[in-house]
């Protein structure tokens, strides 16, 4: 009864004190407060300081601030958003000033919060970034690149994007693909949004695609929300978020650089120059200089580390590449992307092939395309097999691996190895993952057993071999010496195998971890037969009697070379120097002690 009373006395004196008895936030799903109100760091709505101050989760600029259209005219959105009635452009007619607006008007902290500067940058920081997610430029477009923001509404070729939840079930038949200005994806989004703005889009996702109040909406709702540990993107460009020191250790300032971090940071952050980060800048600094506002410091987030970190950041990247590439096959032969382009910038042309109009690749400075489309040979997005035909008979009935290598039982393995894929940068952490993946790609490609071949029946007598399934299984408390058949029935069991030869050294040969991610230094005996640090040496350490110090390429050492830049590509990190071993002289005679046996 007490509770109860203290409860009824609070929300009394909420209402007396500017607040309502409306909650919001996490407290509520991500909800916003009605009419712009709000959102308290306890997910109460109100207006006054307590509400819209220190620890504020949404619509911290309260119900005040100005008119929006007296920072963005009609005339001006047009003159930003120069292109996207292009007849070329997908979304022609559908993104208009009026829907902007009336979109705008149900986050009146958004656009209205700050001086006539920081209004004025918030607008172009918005425009920038969605300009970014549905661009229909490229380099040499009439008026340049950045005259073409808000060409597509929806992603083109999309899947399903349907994630199980209980919280935010999947609708039958609908499918949660990219839609509208910041390409709202996955059913728990469409969810949360649909929730926070009062329309029920996991039953009508094509809302945001065929209503364009709507569509302006989720992206607003996205910039307005945290999302903890990330802040909300408002907040950051408004000057109302103060770094944690969890944040100044990993390089993330206040600036526009750390919108790019929230969008996008596990794809563009921490790892140098990318030219998707330079083309979200190149948008926000021509809208800043269209409406007259400095662009602040800090644009870029080369060298922030991104907000979700560590192993099971890398879960979603790596789910994206067994979703494009495949998991291992025993009988897959590698070979280079057999993929046939488009050659041609028009929009039209790109689209009508299952592609878009974003450039990549080499042809880009390097650039992932948006969204995990895949990247042609000559440098187009898109999610046909002309542009995404890298393995192709990884699902071959022939492989005597289909089912066996699942990502679950890689997760699963990887926990009992916490350094693995989480030393050292985003950018290393991704390289260890893709080397990791390239090495024992190549070890199951046309052969039987594990993930390294400790069986290896091409290389003789089995009963000579049992000292690495002795070693191994003492190190993971497992009796392989008395049921080595685990290796190839367990797949926990077969890439733990792989994870303790790739973390575990065997002098004088360095562990494949300790190399790739640098914490290897040569010995001067090291130096001298030519072993340096790089994806090479782990060729070396694995089966360096055999495919090292030959002085020429060698298939196996290309095949091994070819699946890590695959991987790395996926993955958006760059393999780094040294990653051949052809004038290095061997470590010993590979992984099984070739020198013992023979």
């Amino acid at each position: 009864m007490k509770i109860w009373a203290f409860t009824v006395f609070s929300l009394l004196l909420s209402l007396l004190l500017g607040g309502s008895a409306e909650q919001c936030g996490s407290q509520a799903g991500g909800a916003l407060c009605p009419g712009g109100l709000c959102c308290s760091q306890f997910g109460w709505c109100g207006n006054t300081n307590d509400y819209c101050g220190t620890g504020c989760q949404s619509q911290c600029g309260g119900a005040s601030g100005g008119d929006l259209g007296s920072i963005i005219s009609s005339a001006k959105f047009d003159e930003m958003l120069k292109h996207r009635n292009d007849g070329g452009c997908p979304g022609k007619g559908f993104y208009t000033y009026n829907a902007f607006i009336s979109a705008a008007n149900a986050f009146s902290g958004f656009g209205t919060t700050g001086d006539a500067a920081t209004r004025k940058r918030e607008i172009a920081a918005f425009l920038g970034q969605t300009s970014h997610e549905t661009t229909g430029g490229w380099q040499t477009a009439p008026d340049g690149p950045y005259a073409w923001g808000y060409c597509f509404v929806k992603e083109q070729n999309p899947g399903s994007y349907c994630s199980p939840s209980s919280t935010y079930p999947c609708a039958g038949g609908k499918q949660y693909y990219g839609r509208g200005p910041v390409q709202l994806s996955w059913n728990y989004n469409y969810g949360q949004c649909g929730k926070a703005i009062g329309v029920d889009l996991l039953n009508n996702p094509d809302l945001v695609a065929t209503d364009p109040v709507i569509s302006f909406k989720t992206a607003i709702w996205f910039w307005m929300t945290a999302q903890s540990p990330k802040p909300s993107c408002h907040n950051v460009i408004t000057g109302n978020w103060s770094p944690s020191g969890a944040d100044s250790a990993a390089g993330r300032v206040p600036g526009y650089g750390v919108l790019t971090n929230i969008i996008n940071g596990g794809l563009e952050c921490g790892m140098g120059w990318k030219q998707q980060v330079e083309d979200r800048i190149g948008f926000y600094k021509r809208y800043c200089d269209l409406l007259g506002v400095g662009y602040g410091n800090n644009l870029d987030c080369y060298n922030q580390r991104s907000f979700a970190n560590g192993l099971f950041d890398l879960e979603a990247q790596l789910s994206s590449v067994e979703a494009r590439l495949g998991v291992p096959c025993v009988r897959e032969v590698y070979a280079v992307a057999k993929m046939v382009g488009v050659a041609t910038q028009m929009i039209t042309v790109v689209a009508a092939a299952k592609g878009s109009a974003e450039q990549c690749g080499k042809q880009a400075g390097d650039a992932l395309c948006p969204g995990g489309l895949c990247c042609s040979t000559h440098g187009w997005c898109g999610t046909a097999d002309d542009y995404c035909d890298m393995l192709k008979h990884r699902n071959d009935p022939r492989c005597h691996a289909v089912g066996f290598y699942t990502y679950d039982a890689f997760i699963s393995a990887a926990k009992e190895f916490p350094d693995f894929g989480n030393t050292g940068d985003d950018l290393m952490r991704k390289r260890e993952i893709a080397a990791f993946m390239g090495q024992t790609s190549h070890e199951t490609t046309g052969r039987e057993g594990g993930q390294l071949q400790m069986m290896a029946h091409t290389l003789g007598d089995i009963a000579r071999l049992n000292y690495n399934y002795g070693l191994c299984g003492d190190d993971l408390n497992l009796q392989l010496l008395q049921e080595p058949e685990l290796v190839e029935t367990d797949p926990v069991i077969s890439f733990k195998t792989a994870l303790w030869f790739w973390m575990t050294p065997q002098s004088p040969k360095p562990s494949c971890h300790a190399v790739i991610t640098g914490n290897w230094t040569p010995s001067a005996e090291d130096v001298e037969a030519g072993r340096v640090p790089g994806y090479g040496v782990i060729t070396n350490i694995i089966n360096g009697g055999l495919e090292c110090g030959q002085g020429v390429p060698n298939d196996a050492g290309e095949d091994r070379i070819g699946f890590y830049k695959t991987y790395c590509d996926s993955l958006g990190t760059t393999p780094g120097p040294n990653l051949d071993c052809y004038h290095q002289r061997p470590f010993g005679y590979g992984l099984l002690g070739l020198k013992d046996i023979m």
